[in-house]
């Protein structure tokens, strides 16, 4: 069974970073946009307290990316 974040059709940061070859960027999506952190995902908490989504740059912990 396979766990996939309700968000993750709009999510600019999936959008963006989803085919990287970045090892941190997999591992991220793997945990929180496939996985068991996706109740902690900085970017679904932001999207749903301001009713838009966060800069596509903004990590699921939160942070912004810098490649």
């Amino acid at each position: 069974m396979s766990l996939e974040c309700e968000l993750l059709e709009r999510c600019s940061f999936f959008k963006k970073y989803g085919d990287t070859k970045d090892l941190a960027c997999k591992g991220f999506i793997k945990q929180y946009c496939r996985g068991e952190k996706m109740s902690q995902c900085k970017r679904k908490e932001y999207s749903y307290k301001h009713g838009q989504s966060p800069s596509e740059d903004m990590m699921p912990t939160g942070h912004e990316i810098s490649l």
